[in-house]
């Protein structure tokens, strides 16, 4: 059975307003690339991108390009748990959109590899 538009709408959340209150832009965003530095923690039950340069500032990732399906392709950052990485991609709010991860930071004598004994998220 062939997917509807308006299927695929309701499964992006096309339609659905952001925290201001405004619908979600479909539009292709402008792209600005970055090289973002940072350690992913467990925050609240989500992993985060806590950037090297202010801590206290927590990224989401995602592949999109698009604001309305910047939750759809988020990355799961679970295997980098607790490692340094650094992204290409551009920010907008708490996001960094177009992200591609381009390399991981593993301190002499660390673990190498994903890091699948991190524990579950427990929200997105």
């Amino acid at each position: 059975m062939m997917e509807q538009p308006s299927d695929r709408a309701k499964r992006l959340k096309v339609n659905e307003a952001n925290e201001q209150g405004q619908p979600k832009s479909s539009a292709l965003l402008e792209k600005h690339t970055e090289v973002f530095m940072g350690k992913v923690v467990l925050d609240d039950g989500a992993y985060r991108l806590a950037l090297s340069k202010d801590p206290s500032t927590l990224l989401r990732l995602t592949r999109a390009r698009r604001e309305s399906e910047f939750e759809a392709d988020q990355i799961n950052l679970r295997k980098y748990y607790e490692k340094v990485i650094t992204v290409n991609g551009t920010r907008k709010d708490n996001w960094i959109w177009a992200a591609d991860i381009t390399g991981q930071f593993v301190p002499p004598g660390g673990q190498t590899g994903p890091n699948m004994s991190a524990p579950k998220a427990s929200r997105p």
